[in-house]
């Protein structure tokens, strides 16, 4: 699975009318926000607090779902339900492996902010 489903980020900007101007905005929101709510997700993972992996792991679930980062948003999704559950087995690790997926799901869509795949 490729970092960012193009039909999910190509159904984005048919639901924005087409105006690669505004995606460019969600897109560079989506970096900013998708950045802290990693950190917000290590440092829960550090403090062994699963209740606070939920709040951030959500967030960043929906988030990325909606600019296509589907496979990124997989992950938090079970990092959400098992906080939810009370327990997140490997946290650190799983908040690594959501870490490396929102490195490539970055990659690729400043790729296509910047006209990489238009």
């Amino acid at each position: 699975m490729t970092a960012v489903d193009p039909a999910t980020f190509e159904r984005l900007l048919d639901m924005a009318g087409g105006d690669r101007a505004f995606v460019d905005e969600l897109v560079d929101t989506y970096l900013d926000d998708g950045a802290a709510q990693v950190e917000a997700l290590r440092g829960a993972a550090a403090a062994g607090d699963a209740a606070a992996i939920v709040r951030p792991a959500h967030t960043l679930k929906s988030s990325s779902a909606t600019v296509g980062a589907l496979a990124l948003a997989d992950l938090c999704r079970q990092l959400e339900a098992d906080g939810r559950a009370g327990a997140v087995p490997d946290a650190a690790e799983r908040t690594a492996a959501v870490a490396e997926a929102f490195g490539a799901a970055r990659a690729v869509l400043l790729a296509l902010r910047d006209g990489g795949d238009r």
